[in-house]
């Protein structure tokens, strides 16, 4: 079947994931405001490399998890607009072997970019074991022999991923190091984008079992899942108030007062247990701004700490039209992801 050339550029923007990727930036972004507000000066060539290299591990990441889980995605008819994949490659929209070797190029990109870094700029020794941590991770989180998302442990190694070694990684490109804070920073980002995934799998669990991917969801089953996912929502929550006196903003403590009614909202609709598609949807979607917003509140405290130290210069100003470009993406990914879906 013929795909017009229209079609088949949405199906390529649906199938790369552009709100998932673009909200993998967000943690990256996060650790050069934090160079910034505490005096580095922030080199833009380094920035706008790492930031494609970032890109590219995150775009083949999803591409390759959209070939790996091809029969699980195929099986599922329980999905909602944030989960059971794009639905791009099991509706033929895209070959499937095309979406693998445009993986494995992109990769090749992450690497050269991490070469040029590591080399030219001299961004330090843990550059290109960062990189090689995340390529390897992504590849392997659906890929053989590994499978860590068929094995329980594929939720932690996106916790470590998209909260910590993004975190740290956008920071330590910039200043050389890896401080204690820094990783503290990370720990509510890394707990939200657990929680997304989490949530995420709940109503692929029927269709995750029969093709047999053994993820924390289909362990746990739909109300244990549910009542981690709570108490996780609470933890990251108060994460965020009990690391303050190791040097974290205080800011940080009334800017998370955003966070309750998201909270609220959505252990209520878990007290009812009803687990619908409607529910879980609105658990999904509450969940991503909930996600967000950690690292908005973050970003916002250091950009505040940063201007009262110095003044607002051109580099966070930079930083700051990255954030909303972000935003952009991601309204075009549900776009996208509803016009696919039907």
């Amino acid at each position: 079947m013929k795909i017009p050339f229209k079609h088949s550029i949405i199906a390529w923007l649906t199938l790369i994931r552009l709100g998932a990727t673009a909200r993998g930036m967000l943690p990256f972004f996060l650790g050069t405001v934090i160079a910034w507000s505490e005096g580095y000066q922030i080199n833009f060539i380094v920035f706008s490399l790492s930031s494609l290299a970032v890109l590219s591990i995150m775009v083949s990441t999803f591409l390759i998890n959209e070939y790996f889980d091809y029969d699980t995605d195929h099986l599922n008819t329980d999905f909602h607009r944030l989960s059971g994949g794009s639905r791009v490659l099991v509706r033929g929209l895209v070959p499937r072997k095309l979406a693998l070797y445009t993986a494995y190029c992109i990769f090749g990109l992450a690497v050269i970019i991490g070469l040029v870094l590591y080399f030219y700029f001299k961004t330090g020794p843990l550059t290109i074991p960062f990189g090689v941590m995340a390529i390897l991770i992504g590849y392997f989180y659906t890929a053989k022999p590994l499978r860590l998302s068929y094995r329980g442990i594929g939720e932690l190694s996106i916790w470590f991923t998209c909260g910590w070694l993004a975190t740290v990684t956008g920071y330590y490109l910039q200043t050389g190091e890896v401080t204690s804070v820094i990783s503290l920073v990370s720990l509510p980002g890394a707990t939200s984008v657990f929680l997304l995934i989490l949530i995420n799998e709940i109503p692929d669990i029927h269709s995750d079992s029969l093709s047999g991917k053994r993820n924390l969801a289909v362990i746990l089953g739909k109300r244990n899942a549910l009542l981690l996912f709570s108490f996780l929502l609470v933890g990251g929550w108060l994460n965020i108030l009990v690391i303050i006196p190791f040097g974290i903003p205080w800011t940080t403590g009334p800017f998370s007062l955003v966070l309750l009614p998201i909270i609220v909202l959505n252990l209520m609709d878990i007290k009812r247990l009803s687990a619908s598609r409607q529910m879980l949807e609105r658990l999904s979607v509450r969940t991503m701004l909930f996600d967000h917003l950690v690292t908005f509140i973050y970003s916002a405290a250091y950009i505040l700490a940063g201007i009262n130290a110095s003044s607002m210069d051109r580099a966070i100003i930079i930083i700051i039209l990255c954030y909303l470009a972000i935003f952009i993406l991601e309204g075009m990914s549900l776009l996208l992801s509803l016009r696919i879906q039907r």
